[in-house]
């Protein structure tokens, strides 16, 4: 009986997009392989919150310590003790189900690949799906066999750190979105009853940064519809009332990512915290974004992005007001629509795939 070879896909609770699940359902429908999503609530620290588990719970911080720390201070830090049990739990699915390959679409999945592929002396290949415009300062790549980049400038730099060219791939990322037609865009506005100004898609989820964001947008009038992305039901119901106080400006509150992802192609601008996710959409969309005020770590992707003229970099949450008015009120949001529309015309989920599903891991 013919088994179809299996790829195990090791994920983290920071994830974007639901990434790991798209992947594998673009993988099983080209019909080779298997796939197995593992996130690490399965292959972490089960009995308590490990020195590593909890930088993972303030998002990826746990790759801005790398590029913060040299390696001793690492190996100080996470002892072998506190490694053990994801190490052995990795190298137990590896047991379990005899992947053709480790597939790793986090920075935190990556770290643990790798420490159990040292320490549990398994020779299973690991690709990984590196999710950043730029290169991070320090990236473990001693026993990764495959890396899939964004752009040719991070394999550029891989290359010069001794990594082999060959083994490393510029496939863009895995994001996708579905633009609509004129048609579609119209009706989809008369569903939600949207007027016909400008629509600003906001995805800012600092609660403190989103409620002071949306503030100064609600006192521009009606110069354009807003459609709020917002998770969390308490800052809904803030936000909701801020509204009812500014009833010339119409908003659209969009609460889970499958209602984001319908309405973002009705939109004619972005405001979004830094998330190759939404950016990447915005490209394929041709809705030109500004990115709000962002931490550290993001510094050296938003700066590489803003370089090539692929959106716009609010200094402050004010800024963003007068950014807004230059993308509805100028042609610079057509240039950098038309920029982002050619930075990922040869970019698709359906392009990694089939490149996942036609290596051999030899």
């Amino acid at each position: 009986m013919y088994r179809k070879r299996i790829i195990l896909i090791l994920t983290s609770r920071d994830e974007s997009d639901g990434i790991s699940q798209k992947i594998a359902e673009a993988i099983r429908k080209i019909g080779t392989h298997n796939v197995v999503v593992i996130s690490d609530d399965k292959y972490g620290s089960a009995t308590k919150l490990s020195a590593l588990d909890r930088l993972m719970d303030s998002g990826s911080e746990y790759q801005y310590l790398l590029e913060k720390k040299d390696k001793g201070v690492i190996r100080d830090i996470f002892k072998l003790k506190s490694l053990s049990k994801r190490v052995n739990r990795i190298n137990n699915l590896i047991k379990r189900f005899h992947p053709e390959y480790i597939l790793c679409v986090t920075p935190y999945a990556h770290h643990c690949a790798v420490e159990a592929k040292r320490r549990a002396h398994f020779g299973t290949q690991i690709i990984y799906i590196l999710q950043s415009f730029t290169l991070p300062k320090r990236v473990h790549d001693d026993a990764t066999n495959v890396f899939i980049v964004e752009n040719a400038d991070v394999k550029a730099d891989l290359v010069r750190q001794g990594i082999k060219s060959k083994d490393v791939m510029v496939m863009g990322l895995p994001y996708e979105a579905v633009p609509k037609t004129r048609e579609e865009i119209i009706l989809k506005k008369q569903e939600a009853g949207l007027p016909k100004v400008k629509t600003v898609y906001v995805n800012v989820q600092e609660k403190k940064q989103l409620e002071n964001v949306f503030s100064l947008l609600l006192d521009q009038g009606e110069i354009a519809n807003l459609a709020v992305y917002v998770k969390d039901e308490h800052m809904l119901q803030t936000l909701s009332s801020m509204a009812v106080k500014a009833p010339e400006t119409k908003v659209l509150f969009l609460q889970n990512g499958e209602q984001a992802d319908d309405c973002l192609p009705v939109c004619d601008v972005a405001i979004t915290q830094y998330d190759p996710a939404t950016l990447y959409k915005c490209f394929k969309l041709g809705v030109p974004s500004i990115i709000a005020k962002s931490g550290e770590h993001e510094q050296a992707d938003i700066s590489y992005l803003a370089s090539h003229e692929l959106c716009l970099v609010a200094k402050n949450d004010l800024d963003i007001v007068g950014l807004l008015y230059r993308l509805l009120q100028s042609d610079v949001g057509e240039k950098i629509a038309s920029n982002g529309k050619k930075w990922v015309e040869m970019s698709s989920l359906e392009n990694i795939a089939n490149f996942l599903t036609a290596y051999i891991a030899v």
